[in-house]
């Protein structure tokens, strides 16, 4: 029923800038608040808010399917009734965490009342397309990534390094370890970051964040350098004069006794003078013996100078076997060398 009056002074309708319909009747003011912000001018005396709507051209059908009043439709306005509000009943298309869940009706007026509305909880580092406190619009888009961090340790290996320490006590080359040397390490606290499940990229890379927690510093290695050098050796019983031969009729030009010892190398190493090691080369020193000589070793037999070493010197002859166990079993024996012809 329409009870438009055109009397000035006595009918009059504001309307606020936030959708706010303001209505004069009966010398009181009754302000009816859109939750979506729709802009209603009604002038004129009205008992209900369903009238008041019906005489400014809405069809309070579709106002009753879309809108939830604060007061039922058909309760008469009084004048302790100042303030009325029509919360919408909006239609929310809901994202989370990458997965639409489809539409949502609400009548909630707030992001954040609509959210609590369906259960919804924000992580501490989700991201929400709009600011909780906006308002709801029929129709809006809501979007919610789902933010993860996950934490775990890194270790990075400090090398260390190694000290080496002249002594006059060890022969020239010869090494000997003081200090054992220790690896350090550094320990990382690394957080990647996962959005809606998927690693948040950064430059082409995981996003991440490392963190300095723990140091252990490396230890240094110690090792002592022999410089002392040795007086050549001669041999100290001489060649049998003129020479000699063999039981198997071998004649040599020269005997001697030497101080032998046993060695063996992996598989294709090669010896001083580039042969591959093997059973028959031995090494000597050269300022005694020269590369190439020919010899005839006591329990050993025909064999070649063809090699050098570190420990060997003056009257020291090292010979090869093929394993650990023949060295071991050969040990450190006084033997007769003979230099063939």
């Amino acid at each position: 029923m329409n009870k438009k009056f055109l009397l000035a002074g006595v009918a009059t309708v504001a309307l606020s800038l936030t959708g706010t319909l303001v209505v004069n009747a009966m010398g009181k003011e009754v302000v009816i608040t859109f939750s979506d912000g729709k802009k209603v001018v009604s002038r004129g005396f009205h008992d209900t808010v369903a009238e008041a709507l019906e005489d400014e051209g809405f069809k309070m059908a579709e106002m009753k399917q879309k809108y939830l009043p604060s007061i039922p439709w058909d309760q008469k306005l009084t004048q302790d009734l100042t303030n009325v509000s029509l919360n919408c009943r909006c239609k929310i298309s809901l994202t989370i965490g990458g997965k639409a869940e489809g539409e949502k009706e609400t009548a909630k007026g707030t992001v954040r009342e609509f959210l609590e509305e369906q259960k919804i909880a924000l992580g501490e580092w989700d991201e929400i397309s709009t600011a909780l406190d906006a308002k709801i619009q029929d129709g809006m888009q809501i979007s919610i990534d789902r933010i993860e961090q996950v934490v775990k340790k890194e270790e990075k290996e400090i090398k260390f390094d190694t000290e080496e320490q002249k002594d006059k006590t060890l022969a020239k080359g010869e090494k000997k370890e003081v200090t054992a040397g220790k690896l350090g390490k550094e320990i990382y606290q690394v957080t990647i970051y996962y959005k809606n499940g998927q690693p948040m990229m950064k430059d082409g890379k995981p996003a991440s964040d490392s963190k300095l927690i723990e140091k252990i510093d490396p230890i240094k290695a110690v090792v002592k350098i022999g410089t002392k050098e040795e007086a050549e050796e001669s041999d100290s019983r001489p060649a049998s004069a003129g020479g000699g031969s063999l039981p198997n009729g071998t004649s040599y030009k020269k005997m001697m006794t030497a101080e032998t010892t046993a060695y063996t190398s992996k598989p294709g190493a090669k010896t001083a003078s580039g042969k591959v090691a093997r059973v028959g080369l031995v090494a000597v020193d050269p300022r005694v013996i020269p590369l190439g000589t020919r010899l005839f070793i006591e329990d050993y037999g025909m064999a070649v100078a063809a090699d050098t070493g570190g420990a060997v010197k003056g009257n020291i002859i090292d010979v090869y076997f093929n394993s650990e166990a023949e060295c071991q079993k050969w040990g450190r024996k006084n033997k007769k060398v003979y230099i063939l012809d």
